[in-house]
């Protein structure tokens, strides 16, 4: 009888474990110009908004179709595999998502890497 109230206790922490896992810190919306653009209203072009299964800019959205993280160590960069439609085109593309904590001297940012030409934009986390 013990082993079995052990075995329910054990699977009920790894159900909890995995429900309470917490979303990547990529999740948000962000902004180009800094939070100044974050305003309702204001420069709609320069905010996005990132879930765990969609990216979504001013005229385009992208569905993650795969994740992972990049680092064990860690959970600032991702590297994601997506399919985009915008503006009647539908793409695919890889984009490498790195979170750069807030410190003392600068915002939380959001540096985007496209993983084909390896171009970059940073963005700032609007609010929290």
């Amino acid at each position: 009888m013990k082993s079995i109230a052990l075995a329910a206790l054990m699977l009920a922490v790894a159900a909890t474990g995995a429900m309470a896992q917490e979303a990547p810190p990529y999740v948000g919306q962000w902004a180009v110009k800094g939070p100044d653009a974050c305003r309702d209203g204001s420069n709609d072009d320069l905010k996005v908004t990132f879930t765990e299964k969609q990216l979504d800019y001013y005229a385009s959205a992208c569905r993650v179709v795969s994740s992972r993280r990049l680092s064990k160590s860690g959970n600032a960069a991702h590297r994601l595999k997506l399919a985009c439609e915008g503006e009647g085109v539908k793409t695919s593309r890889e984009l490498i998502l790195i979170v750069l904590e807030k410190t003392g001297q600068r915002p939380e940012l959001l540096l985007q890497i496209d993983a084909a030409d390896w171009s970059t934009l940073t963005y700032q986390r609007c609010g929290r």
